[in-house]
Formats: C-alpha cells, structure tokens, sequence
C-alpha cells in the first residue's frame, strides 16, 4: 500500500493504552525482534567449524583421543553458546523490565501525530517517522525505532481502554508504519515508511 493510500485507510484516529510493563512483554519483543537465523548463527558456526575440525583430523588420521577431545569441545562450545544467548536474552529483557517499571504506570496513546507516552516521571511525543517497523506478535505491537535493544516502543494489547481493540490499534498503526512478520524481519532490515 502506497503512503498516502494507507494514511488514508479506515478506522480510528487514536487508540489508548494504559499498563505496568512486564518481563513477559520485554522477552517476547526482545524475540519479536530477533530473527531465528540470528538466533542459531553462533551455535551453528560453532558446530560447522567443529566438524571441519574433525574431518580434517580425520584425514590426518589422528589418534582417537584427539578426535574425542575435539567432538568434546566442539558439543561443548555448541551447548555453550546456545545456553549463553538464552541466558543473556533473560537478561536484557530482565534489564528492560527493570526500567521501564522505574518508570511507573505507562499511558500510551497513538494517534495521527505519533505515539504519546506519558509515566510518573516523563512524558514524550516520539513521531511515526521514527519507526522503521511495527511487528506484531500475540501479546504485543512492538514498533522498533533502531537496532538497540531499547528501541522500540511496546503495546501491549492487554492495555487497550475505552472498548479499544486490537483492530483499532493496528489500523492506527498500519496507516503509519509498515508491518513485518517476526520470523520474516532481517537483522538490520529497514522497512521505514516515510
């Protein structure tokens, strides 16, 4: 859909949203944003760097203690970096959960001009050119301003008052932002509408 074709689509003009943020919230828009190919890309170059290893050793027709202690240290390198990226994802989502309850109650409204966001302590205007993408998942509409791990706006849609919906909200936000699958996004992908 062309720019002005979409600012002009049907539905609301504002949608608001009230909530406390949480660590479920923060974990599935830190996973929205990560594409399972960059999840997997250090396991597997792990274990593809392992195997050559091995083949090659196998072709020097090494000793089989040495072969072992490769195959050792390749599983162990494999599992490593698989539990170390689960490990640090909880963390930084961990992190962001932290700040953002620092914050206090969150009140979010989206309206033609942007996303208004309003806590005990700040209150902000961050304008749809800002966004390069809204991805939508079950629980949330996680509109990503850049490629740190806090930019991005959350919605969750447990938030929606005044009998809002999330037809409501996305039609708000489809006007102004271009949707992305979460499995379809590429890391450093931008699909930024202006």
């Amino acid at each position: 859909m062309e720019n002005e074709e979409r600012k002009a689509a049907p539905g609301p003009t504002e949608v608001e949203l009230a909530y406390m943020p949480t660590s479920a919230d923060m974990t599935e828009a830190l996973s929205a944003r990560t594409s399972p190919t960059a999840r997997g890309r250090l396991p597997l170059i792990a274990g593809l760097i392992s195997a050559a290893v091995l083949v090659v050793l196998l072709m020097l027709a090494a000793p089989g203690a040495v072969l072992a202690a490769v195959a050792a240290t390749g599983l162990c390198t494999v599992l490593g970096s698989l539990v170390g990226g689960w490990a640090n994802q909880r963390h930084r989502a961990r992190q962001l959960t932290t700040y953002a309850r620092s914050q206090g109650g969150y009140t979010m409204r989206a309206d033609d001009d942007g996303i208004h966001a309003t806590t005990a302590v700040a209150e902000t205007t961050i304008p749809w050119a800002s966004f390069w993408h809204c991805i939508e998942t079950a629980n949330l509409f996680v509109l990503v301003i850049d490629d740190t791990v806090g930019g991005m706006a959350v919605l969750p849609k447990r938030g929606l008052r005044d009998g809002a919906d999330a037809d409501g909200l996305r039609a708000v936000v489809a006007r102004h932002v271009t949707p992305v699958s979460p499995a379809g996004q590429r890391a450093g992908q931008r699909s930024r509408t202006m």
